[in-house]
């Protein structure tokens, strides 16, 4: 299985591709996420940022980036 790294903004809008280390994430949440396709990688990515703010816990960061369940630490 292939994953991506899925970033959002400060502003809000998404964005995919380029490492979890990239130094233009460094404001970003940054999500790890299964990759099928660029659209369904973003909706892995904002299904996971709404079970975190529903949980109301810490946004995922570049130095806590979320991971999704199925990538390997």
């Amino acid at each position: 299985m292939k994953f991506i790294t899925v970033v959002r903004f400060p502003n809000g809008s998404w964005s995919w591709g380029g490492s979890v280390s990239d130094p233009d994430y460094s404001q970003c949440e940054v999500y790890v996420v299964p990759f099928i396709s660029d659209s369904d990688a973003k909706k892995k990515a904002q299904a996971a940022r709404s079970r975190i703010v529903a949980k109301a816990l810490p946004l995922p960061s570049q130095l806590t980036p979320y991971r999704h369940p199925s990538v390997s630490k």
